[in-house]
């Protein structure tokens, strides 16, 4: 079996079908072999006996052989260049139906082998050529003639596989280069989506959680007022559940706006026909918004409302949104004080109210993104964020950098 194994091993490695060759290197080494098996018939069977007068009658069938053996040879010039490069010198030197498939061959060995090692078999093919003429005179050259074009043959043929042998490097080079640049384009488009995923989410959680926070405290007060289970409650006027009902209806059609919204974004619409995005002058809305609603809210505002970034504008906007939706989820009766204004060259964003005694969990369940997202948002604009409760209140303070002195 081993033996078996073994002379199978030999049988690939001498076989001119390995390595495996594409169709264009099919095409390429048999345009090559058929090339030299012309030119072997042609100096065989077609030159004129004068041009080989010098050869001796009894060496032309091995010149004829040695030929055909290097037309043969070539068909392993890619797999052994070097190897092969060794075994045209015999033919090289002796044969002149071999010139051709011999310098197709020290073509070949200077593209796919080593520059040195190519040069050092090359020059072996020079010493080994320039004696011929002294053995079998060809009529017609002279032997100064002969001394310099033999070099020059082979040294052209090497420069021209050395010459292919760079080509083929720097194109290979250059498919690297592109492949990881390839590579380099993709992850930073992933790393862009990624982050456009996140910004998306936490723009929805901003948007949503305020609006949906307003639904649930309306929609809680009705549950409370109407449960025949609670003969303390005092059942709601007619007035007041329409009034409940309006907030619900108007904050349900506007959050699912808001979702159309950040949908829109997602189907990247063209330039211009998105909606506004949030800025500071936009805060007294949200105030009212929330005083509807019946949250007390006393706001304080000195800082301009224009000539900031927009992405300043918007974060601060979205600061006063989550701080309002933290005092609405966990303590929905206490008063929310709002500042905005300018504290040493910087933009203040300050949202304050009161805890309730005991209080031990939100009263609408929530997700605890909020904050996350917002102090992510602060973080990407330069600025600082601290949410914590002191002396029964909680503070969300945000310091972004505005210059606006």
């Amino acid at each position: 079996m081993a033996d078996e194994t073994r002379a199978r091993r030999w049988v690939r490695a001498l076989s001119p079908l390995e390595p495996h060759r594409t169709r264009r290197e099919w095409i390429a080494d048999g345009i090559v072999f058929a090339a030299s098996l012309w030119s072997w018939y042609y100096y065989a069977f077609l030159i004129p006996p004068s041009y080989v007068a010098g050869v001796s009658a009894w060496f032309w069938p091995v010149d004829q052989v040695l030929g055909l053996v290097a037309c043969l040879l070539l068909w392993w010039t890619r797999r052994y260049p070097r190897a092969v490069g060794l075994l045209l010198v015999a033919p090289g030197a002796l044969a002149i139906t071999a010139a051709l498939p011999t310098l197709v061959g020290v073509f070949r060995m200077a593209k796919l082998s080593r520059p040195l090692s190519s040069v050092a078999i090359t020059a072996l093919h020079i010493a080994t050529a320039l004696p011929y003429h002294w053995l079998f005179p060809l009529p017609g050259m002279e032997l100064v003639v002969w001394v310099v074009v033999i070099p020059l043959m082979y040294a052209l043929t090497l420069t021209l596989g050395l010459l292919a042998r760079s080509r083929r490097q720097v194109i290979a080079g250059l498919r690297e280069s592109a492949a990881r640049d390839r590579e380099r384009y993709e992850e930073r488009l992933a790393t862009t989506r990624r982050d456009e995923r996140e910004r998306i989410a936490r723009e929805m959680h901003d948007v949503l959680a305020h609006r949906v926070s307003l639904l649930s405290v309306h929609a809680g007060a009705l549950e409370y007022r109407t449960d025949p289970a609670r003969p303390d409650s005092t059942p709601p006027t007619a007035d007041e559940i329409h009034a409940a009902a309006v907030v619900i209806r108007e904050n349900a059609h506007r959050a699912v706006e808001d979702l159309s919204e950040l949908l829109t974004v997602l189907h990247e619409v063209s330039p211009g026909t998105e909606r506004p995005q949030p800025r500071l002058r936009d805060i007294p809305l949200l105030v009212a918004e929330a005083r509807e609603a019946g949250e007390s809210v006393d706001i304080h505002m000195e800082v301009p409302t224009d000539g900031l970034r927009e992405s300043m504008q918007r974060t601060a906007f979205r600061a006063v949104q989550e701080g309002l939706t933290n005092a609405r989820k966990h303590a929905p009766h206490a008063t929310v004080r709002v500042v905005v204004a300018e504290q040493d060259d910087d933009l203040l964003v300050e949202v304050e109210n009161a805890v309730p005694v005991g209080l031990t969990s939100a009263e609408i369940p929530g997700a605890g993104r909020g904050l996350v997202g917002l102090a992510e948002r602060v973080r990407l604009e330069g600025g600082r964020m601290d949410a914590a409760v002191r002396d029964g209140r909680f503070r969300l303070t945000v310091v972004l950098p505005a210059g606006l002195r």
